[in-house]
């Protein structure tokens, strides 16, 4: 075998950790199974000269230092900072919804005595989750939460996750905090960014190095046989001693010996339209009493392109996953639960015999990643490899 690694997945976590290690010195291989590189982060330019996100919109956000300096090793990033809008009750206002929000969905008197009591409660502090703000002993406070709760939180993530805001793990609900001021980006992070000529030419300068090999449109699991057993891996039928990364779904991978994990998946409604402007000010609008999606994303706007009397949008439907669906075919979210960390956990116990697979990844760990966490746990699992083999 001439590899001394193999990378299943050339999204960031494949992609990350392949660099890592043939930065060490490793022979890797990357086995991807779609036709281009980048996983969900894969962009093209349309018949208009527009770049678009075809996955959906990701803005590259990170307080690390380390990862930042990473990802500029293989792109120029621009600074960007995202603003996005809701449609509450015909209205557009900020999201995250901040005071400026209240401003436009109350009248003076109601917005300035719910502002007075936010700041009551919550003193200096910037941003408040909604479940904190449910469970406030504070009338006023309680109440604007559950406004906000009824009208945005629960109908979007009735959409979003297909099921009751009781059946989520609570971290999905705190990911979007409710700001107690007027700042009107989306995200607060030291770095905000998109680079300069797309996601997939960085990715494809990630994995140029003369030590990988990375071949497209390849599954590697009918490549991979477990022996648990003998506690071996075989790849193409041989006894494979090297590194093996998956970054894909762990119950795939494993045959679903248990049964299937849920993931969301999405649908992108893509449109040109002849305007300059579709949505307003933002570049991303959510839609949470819309009946079917979820936000739309106005990609002209988002990638500040001229291509003057055209805009491009692309509507966002989530779905079940169903492997092999024209629609609803790529997994993105893990649906957590107790009960499906559960079914998660007893396969990684199986697979923990192997002492030289790794996973890594939204799907092979069964866990919402961004960006930046994800190169973070794939530098992790980089360093776990190369320190191990110094041992």
């Amino acid at each position: 075998m001439k590899y001394d690694s193999i990378v299943a997945g050339a999204g960031f976590s494949g992609a990350t950790i392949a660099r890592k290690l043939a930065e060490a010195g490793k022979k890797v291989l990357v086995c991807e199974r779609r036709k281009q590189v980048s996983g969900n982060m894969y962009d093209e330019y349309d018949e208009n000269g527009i770049l678009v996100q075809k996955y959906g919109p990701h803005i590259f956000h990170t307080n690390s230092d380390a990862v930042w300096q990473f990802v500029c090793r293989f792109s120029a990033m621009k600074e960007y900072r995202l603003k996005c809008s809701a449609e509450i009750d015909g209205k557009m206002v900020p999201s995250p919804f901040n005071f400026t929000a209240i401003d436009l969905l109350y009248d003076k008197e109601d917005g300035t005595r719910i502002k007075t009591q936010l700041q009551k409660e919550y003193g200096d502090r910037k941003a408040v989750t909604i479940v904190e703000m449910l469970n406030s002993s504070n009338a006023v406070v309680r109440s604007y939460a559950e406004m906000l709760f009824e009208k945005d939180y629960r109908p979007y993530t009735a959409k979003q996750w297909g099921l009751k805001p009781e059946e989520i793990d609570v971290s999905v609900l705190n990911r979007v905090p409710v700001l107690l001021d007027d700042r009107d980006t989306f995200f607060n992070f030291t770095y905000e960014a998109l680079p300069e000529k797309g996601y997939t030419e960085m990715f494809h300068n990630m994995l140029d190095h003369p030590n990988i090999t990375t071949i497209l449109e390849t599954d590697a699991i009918p490549r991979l046989r477990l022996d648990a057993a003998n506690k071996k891996l075989y790849w193409d039928d041989s006894i494979f001693t090297g590194d093996f990364v998956f970054t894909g779904a762990i119950d795939e991978l494993s045959g679903y010996k248990y049964g299937k994990l849920p993931y969301r998946a999405l649908w992108f409604d893509y449109k040109t339209l002849p305007a300059d402007r579709y949505i307003g000010h933002t570049p991303i609008a959510v839609y949470p009493q819309r009946e079917g999606y979820t936000r739309i994303t106005e990609y002209k706007w988002l990638q500040q392109q001229h291509a003057e009397g055209i805009t491009k949008i692309a509507t966002e439907y989530p779905l079940t996953y169903v492997k092999g669906d024209e629609k609803a075919g790529e997994p993105y979210y893990p649906v957590i639960s107790d009960a499906n960390t559960g079914l998660y956990r007893k396969y990684k116990e199986d697979l923990s015999v192997f002492d030289r697979l790794y996973l890594c990844g939204r799907l092979a760990e069964y866990k919402y990643y961004n960006m930046d966490d994800v190169i973070v746990r794939a530098f992790e699992v980089a360093d776990e490899i190369i320190n191990g083999d110094e041992k």
